[in-house]
């Protein structure tokens, strides 16, 4: 796939900055339809179909979920609104407002002709609810008891993309968007199932990094919407999607100020900044930030005479499993 810049482009290009929950949503759906990314999701499956063997409305959904947000080539562009959403609640009520015109169009492109989604193709109110309810129920029971989980890894992840945004530029970071990018301006090349221009002709592009997506980026099928990029999270910043083990053991293990500097470092900390938040003299964090550093829990990169801390993948398991 090839995206098309203009210098405002380069301009208007930004990262969601919070969780997109429709993306993960319909990411988690085609996860279940196939067998890839074993080591960090394999658990996650083998527990949603269990607790699916107990509770028949998962079964269900987890039955017709797919037939719209299939592991294909395509599936509608409503189940992922472009906007900012807070809550999970604005997101959907977003998904099942889209004019029904446009509903009927895109969900035409699936060929399904299934009753249930000939009844939501068809827009009525009892079906576009149904479907809300659906895509609630299945959150709940898939990504929300990942939440902590997710969240580290993408907080990890923009905080890399950030980084080397602030210090190497729009270009780099459009470079590092995933394995096979090339940047041949004004157009980047993106590993995609379809071949085909996107032209994003002033309009910019929004970058949505996401945890459960796993093999590709994925844009919207149609150009006309507002350009957006879903793509997989950098792997040394995934963790396994298990449940985060109940208490808080690392700081009885490292201490709590050195557990403060470990989880300040997820979003990429200066020295000064970890001296304020922790409350410690400066001396303290540095012999900290050293001994966290050796450990291989962060790294810490230097500008002139400001130094900033990153947590490492070895740092990120450590807060996964430590809770």
């Amino acid at each position: 796939m090839r995206i098309h810049f203009t210098e405002a482009d380069l301009g208007r290009t930004r990262l969601a900055p919070r969780i997109d929950y429709m993306w993960e949503i319909v990411s988690a759906v085609q996860l279940l339809q196939h067998r890839e990314g074993a080591l960090y999701f394999d658990g996650w499956r083998r527990r949603v179909r269990q607790e699916a063997l107990a509770d028949p409305r998962l079964r269900r959904l987890l039955h017709t979920l797919p037939r719209i947000a299939p592991h294909a080539e395509y599936f509608p562009d409503f189940l992922t609104p472009p906007g900012e959403y807070d809550e999970l609640g604005d997101a959907l009520d977003a998904v099942v407002s889209v004019p029904k015109a446009r509903l009927h169009a895109e969900i035409a492109l699936l060929g399904d002709g299934s009753a249930p989604v000939r009844a939501i193709a068809g827009g009525g109110a009892p079906a576009l609810h149904g479907l809300r309810s659906a895509l609630d129920r299945f959150y709940r029971a898939t990504v929300l008891p990942q939440l902590d989980v997710v969240k580290t890894a993408l907080h990890a992840d923009l905080a890399r993309r950030m980084h080397t945004y602030l210090h190497d530029g729009v270009e780099a970071m459009l470079t590092g968007i995933a394995p096979g990018a090339a940047w041949e301006p004004p157009t980047l090349r993106l590993p995609y199932a379809l071949d085909g221009d996107l032209h994003l002709d002033g309009r910019g592009l929004r970058l949505v990094p996401c945890y459960f997506s796993l093999m590709h980026p994925v844009a919207l099928a149609d150009p006309r919407l507002p350009p957006t990029v879903a793509v997989p999270i950098d792997p040394a910043t995934r963790l396994p999607a298990e449940p985060r083990r109940a208490g808080d053991h690392l700081g009885a293990l490292v201490g709590t100020t050195r557990a403060a500097i470990l989880r300040l470092a997820m979003d990429g900390c200066s020295t000064r900044e970890l001296i304020r938040r922790t409350g410690v003299a400066p001396a303290t964090v540095t012999h900290h930030t050293a001994i966290l550093r050796d450990s291989g829990w962060i790294t810490t990169h230097r500008d002139g005479a400001v130094a900033s801390h990153h947590i490492t993948p070895l740092g990120l398991q450590v807060l996964s499993w430590s809770g």
